[in-house]
């Protein structure tokens, strides 16, 4: 319980509340503004109160003719009773002191304080140095109240005949400055409650963008990813905040979308892979079954069914040895780049392609010395797996395939074209965009028959994306293929 209480107080003082803290903090700093103001007010009135009354004193002093105060100084010295002066303060006292220092109260009112005795030096001091003399002072007299002191000389100057001092309760002045303070406390607590009903308004007006923020982001957190945050003439920092939410809400939509579709393909490959490795293993289990109940005694029946086997164990070989080759890419393994002439590598490898295209007609249209960064052996396995793809799709006898290598700028960067173009039956225009997927077959039955399992051009597609490269296909329908892969020249 000792815990709970310090806790819910702190709440209580610090809200979470962001229209809470800036109306606090707002009227915290109103209500500083408003005490300093009036600290200042007060001492720059009081001082104003004390110099006027000290100025007021000081003309009236200086408004009695220099001969009465040398009368008040020759009349001491003959022994003779004081002039009574000719004006009054109210509630004041008027002493003069002579050259001598003898202090001599002329007037006092009937309800002033006794005449404050200052030090004989001052007196003396206020004779010899009229200049830097102070306008007034504020003594304590013997019956503990304040009063406020002028002192005055009076006489020719370099020749004077005393100093005449006026003193005065300073009692009614503070009430003043009491008076004036209590109509600034009331007028100030009036300007800060209409300071709060203003921001209470204000604060609300200003703070409906984040509202609407908060209602939408309620909505996309039930589920609804597409919904946007659409803000009406918001703060260009509430505004800010917006866009980077639109846009993590973007990045978010697009990274569920991506999650979505590779789970979609993952399941698909799955289903394709499982599929394709059980064509091979059910025909070699077939086989088995066969030489077990008796084939192995017959020696055609024997050899048939080695060499089917043979066929499906290398089938199955390369679908394995290809998706092992498929899982290095998609881990985003380094390739092994150097600087070389391509020009040069295609050339070695026509001797090569030549024997895999048969009675076929191969042309090579290549560049003189074109030299870039690449994998050597990756990119040959582009040039083959796309060579291989269409003698699979021409005509033994009939088809013509040509391998061409011309320099190519895309967008203001150096890079090169290799095409492999044929005359085969080609692609349906629909099925384009889907050449490049995994186990994708266009003609199943055919494919099987060559030992093809559909993941040629995702490799080839996946060695040219690590190259920062592109690959595309233009086909139509019996008249041929062409297979475009685009490298830059780094």
């Amino acid at each position: 319980m000792k815990r709970v209480i310090p806790s819910v107080v702190r709440q209580w003082l610090t809200p979470r509340s962001l229209r809470y803290q800036l109306l606090a903090r707002s009227l915290f700093i109103i209500t500083g503004l408003l005490v300093v103001i009036g600290m200042l007010q007060y001492i720059f009135m009081s001082h104003f109160l004390y110099e006027s009354t000290a100025q007021n004193l000081v003309n009236q002093i200086r408004s009695v003719p220099q001969q009465v105060w040398m009368n008040q100084s020759s009349s001491k010295n003959r022994g003779e009773p004081p002039l009574v002066p000719i004006f009054t303060v109210g509630g004041a006292t008027v002493s003069f002191i002579n050259p001598n220092g003898n202090f001599n109260v002329l007037f006092t009112a009937p309800d002033a304080n006794p005449a404050p005795h200052l030090d004989t030096s001052v007196y003396l001091s206020a004779l010899t140095n009229r200049e830097n003399l102070e306008n007034y002072q504020i003594v304590r007299t013997t019956n503990g109240r304040k009063n406020l002191v002028v002192i005055v000389p009076v006489g020719p100057v370099g020749l004077p005949v005393g100093v005449v001092q006026v003193s005065t309760d300073i009692r009614s002045l503070q009430q003043v400055l009491m008076q004036q303070l209590l109509v600034y406390i009331c007028l100030g607590a009036a300007s800060l409650l209409l300071a709060l009903l203003a921001l209470i308004a204000t604060l609300k007006r200003t703070l409906i963008p984040l509202s609407q923020m908060s209602a939408t982001m309620k909505q996309i957190d039930a589920g609804n990813m597409d919904q946007r945050i659409e803000l009406h003439n918001p703060q260009t920092e509430i505004k800010a905040l917006a866009d980077s939410f639109n846009s993590m809400l973007g990045s978010l939509s697009s990274s569920f979308d991506a999650e979505r579709r590779s789970k979609e393909k993952m399941r698909q490959f799955v289903a394709d892979a499982s599929h394709e490795l059980r064509t091979p293993l059910t025909s070699l289990q077939g086989f088995i079954d066969v030489l077990q109940r008796g084939a192995m005694n017959h020696r055609d029946q024997l050899v048939e069914a080695l060499s089917s086997m043979d066929r499906e164990t290398k089938r199955l070989s390369k679908l394995v040895q290809n998706l092992l080759t498929l899982a290095r890419f998609d881990e985003n393994r380094a390739l092994e780049m150097k600087q070389d002439d391509l020009t040069t590598v295609l050339k070695e490898m026509e001797p090569q392609l030549a024997v895999l295209a048969g009675d076929r007609r191969l042309r090579l249209k290549l560049e003189d010395s074109i030299c870039l960064l690449f994998d050597r052996d990756k990119i040959k396995q582009v040039v083959l797996n796309l060579f291989q793809n269409s003698v699979a799709h021409t005509d033994p006898t009939c088809g013509e395939i040509e391998v061409s290598l011309v320099k190519n700028d895309q967008l203001g960067q150096q890079g090169i074209s290799l095409t492999v173009r044929d005359n085969g039956v080609g692609i349906p225009a629909e099925e384009i965009d889907l050449v490049f997927e995994r186990f994708y077959r266009i003609d199943t039955a055919r494919s099987r028959r060559q030992g093809g399992a559909g993941l040629g051009l995702s490799i080839t597609q996946s060695i040219v994306l690590l190259h920062e490269g592109t690959i595309r296909c233009e086909s139509e329908l019996g008249k041929g293929t062409a297979f475009i892969v685009w490298l830059p020249m780094k």
